[in-house]
């Protein structure tokens, strides 16, 4: 395996450690939480099933943070701990309301004390695989994953052992109400075949079906108040459990199939998934621990969305993933993007527009303060990078007059505003590239409504109103529809650079000390997904210098290696993917026709694009060469620092040339 080996699945699990810096970094925001909150857990791309050990922990249920909305990561546990293995869990979010973390197993020696929670050692993971010991329990364990089901193996220290199955574990293990409305309603099970049971659970309003088989010499197996108990008379044991949307039958097909096949069987084909997952994105660099974060944020980039057996679910939180885990997805993962962009469409035609956040619950969230309408963004994306054809057109074109029914912006933030121009922006591009001129020319009028949300008297947007997680200023200056107009709007690119200069405090004195505080209004620098497109809003300004330097001190600086590597909460993907795009000097601005250009940390990349193989090839002036002096794609000069998605998704060379 060329690349599985260079992944770190515990990145961004624990307290920040990002590197001291200097100059304008020190004068950055540090508003949220300092962990990134992923797991490490087993499971596939995109896929639906994970399987890790439990603690309870804020937020994805493994690990030892408490809840941390903002500042230094707090803890619940000076060690590492877990109950046991628990199935289902987000990673890199923060307050989400739904943590999953269901059907809690727990291996165990014949003299473990299970009042306790048990201390967790020897633990190792790769892509796809999690190995451990539950040292108080007197059991080790490994695990892994197909799609829809997972596999454990156990080994008792004590020569035989007990493993508990609890249908009723749900959510964290927190005082905290941040999991009040998790809820397990009905749980039911029954007994199928020897050692084999099949049944579902009704969490938060959905109906998941089980069927869960066990591999060993057992004396006993029974249900008592939803949990499923077995006596192992030996020292090594299997069990699995299959998972579906649809009904039992798909649950017991889906455990059938992993069952069968044995663990082994199963590792290896998770591991070979991961793999030709990351041998789309063949990048080389000239220091081999870059080279191993960046392979680690492409896998943490693709965790989620996840594909069950009913639809794509999971979008966690689809304002931050919209703009580059979403469009990483789309070209690198060919395998889920077409079956993604469907699985919208058919959301939005089920419930008349699709949730700004989409859980396995009966209770979407369709509205919130965070944004609207962004999954025409994507819709777009998908049509730049020919995924969705005309054919598909008559369906996507009702799916945005839906969603663009259910949005409006009356009492909201002007980021809405932003939001809904952008939407319309994405729906002419739609329309155009359909042949569906007078849709096309009808949203071109509306994108227009960018406007409302500015202040024309300080080129800000309006100060006096409401923003999520952050100020005015971070979304000031967001790219979109129509830059040089917004430009002109904010008094001409002299004043327009100095804003920004501000903004992202380039003058910031050197002589300050490196502090992670909360500096309201400025560039909060991925510790938050808020202004992570606004680096960009230099290329306007003719300025690609300024952006190559903050995107080289990004990288050095924000992101790091190990469970402290990530800047901030990692967001299912968001923060991770942000980096991917920024190392390879390439910028999807979601929902219009151009990837922005950069300044990449690559030396070269080769990449399996959409419909073709791009390669990227850099010439440094010098070691520490950052700034492009000229770009070529395919054998022309570039006078603008873009290039069109669908040409690059044809493939091509793409060359930096960098002072």
């Amino acid at each position: 395996m060329k690349y599985i080996g260079l992944v770190d699945p515990f990145w961004g699990n624990g307290a920040v450690n990002s590197k001291p810096t200097s100059g304008m970094a020190r004068g950055w925001n540090w508003l949220k939480a300092q962990t990134g909150n992923t797991h490490p857990g087993a499971l596939l791309p995109c896929g639906w099933v994970s399987a890790c050990p439990y603690s309870g922990a804020y937020s994805s249920g493994y690990g030892k943070n408490g809840i941390s909305g903002d500042g230094p990561a707090t803890q619940v546990f000076s060690y590492l701990a877990a109950w046991g293995i628990t199935h289902f869990h987000p990673s890199g979010t923060g307050n989400i309301h739904y943590f999953y973390n269901y059907f809690l197993c727990t291996p165990s020696s014949p003299s473990a004390n299970l009042a306790r929670i048990s201390e967790l050692t020897d633990t190792e993971a790769h892509p796809g695989y999690f190995k451990g010991t539950l040292k108080r329990y007197g059991a080790d364990f490994e695990l892994t994953c197909t799609e829809f089901a997972a596999c454990h193996r156990y080994r008792f220290h004590e020569g035989k052992g007990h493993l508990s199955v609890d249908c009723n574990a749900i959510g964290l293990r927190l005082s905290a109400g941040v999991n009040v409305r998790e809820e397990i309603k009905w749980c039911s099970a029954s007994r199928t075949a020897p050692g084999w049971w099949s049944g579902f659970i009704i969490a938060n309003g959905v109906t998941i079906w089980f069927s869960l088989g066990a591999r060993g010499k057992f004396s006993y197996n029974e249900l008592t108040n939803g949990v499923i108990e077995y006596d192992f008379e030996e020292k090594d044991a299997e069990i699995t459990l299959g998972f579906s949307l649809i009904d039992t039958a798909h649950a017991e097909v889906n455990a059938k199939a992993a069952f069968d096949a044995g663990f082994d069987a199963v590792h290896q084909a998770a591991q070979e998934k991961w793999e030709a997952q990351f041998s789309r994105i063949d990048a080389k660099f000239a220091d081999e621990a870059e080279r191993k974060r960046f392979y680690t944020t492409i896998y943490h980039s693709l965790v989620k969305p996840c594909r069950s057996d009913a639809g794509y679910t999971d979008f966690m939180t689809l304002w931050d993933v919209y703009r580059t885990q979403l469009p990483l997805l789309l070209s690198f993962s060919p395998e889920h993007a077409r079956d993604m962009l469907m699985s919208m469409i058919g959301t939005i035609e089920k419930l008349g527009n699709f949730p700004i956040f989409h859980f396995m619950s009966s209770k979407p969230e369709m509205e919130s303060c965070q944004a609207m309408a962004l999954v025409i963004y994507t819709l777009c994306d998908g049509y730049t990078r020919g995924i969705l054809t005309e054919e598909d057109y008559p369906r996507v074109k009702a799916a945005i007059q839906s969603e663009l029914s259910h949005a409006h912006t009356e009492g909201k933030s002007p980021t809405h505003i932003l939001d809904l121009s952008g939407a319309y922006e994405s729906a002419r591009i739609i329309a155009e590239l359909c042949g569906d001129t007078a849709f096309a020319a009808e949203k071109k009028e509306k994108r227009a409504i960018w406007r409302k949300a500015y202040d024309p008297g300080t080129g800000y947007l309006i100060k006096d109103a409401v923003y999520y997680e952050g100020t005015f200023r971070n979304y000031s200056f967001r790219p979109h529809v129509e830059m040089e107009q917004r430009i002109e709007l904010a008094g001409g690119k002299e004043k327009f650079l100095a804003m920004l200069d501000d903004f992202f405090a380039v003058n910031y004195s050197t002589d300050k000390p490196f502090v992670r505080e909360i500096r309201e209004g400025y560039f909060e620098a991925m510790n938050n997904e808020t202004d992570m497109d606004t680096p960009y809003a230099y290329l306007w300004c003719g300025r690609p210098d300024r952006l190559a330097l903050i995107l080289d001190t990004i990288r050095r600086h924000q992101f790091t290696d190990g469970e402290g590597g990530a800047p901030g909460n990692v967001d299912s993907g968001a923060l991770s993917s942000w980096y991917v795009w920024a190392c390879l000097g390439v910028y999807p601005l979601t929902g219009s026709e151009d990837y922005l250009l950069g300044s990449p940390s690559v030396t070269e990349a080769t990449l399996q694009m959409t419909h073709g193989t791009l390669h990227i090839s850099v010439e440094r002036a010098g070691e520490s060469a950052i700034v492009p002096e000229r770009v070529q794609f395919n054998g022309r000069d570039l006078t603008e620092m873009r290039v069109p998605v669908r040409e690059m998704e044809q493939g091509g060379e793409l060359k930096f040339f960098l002072k």
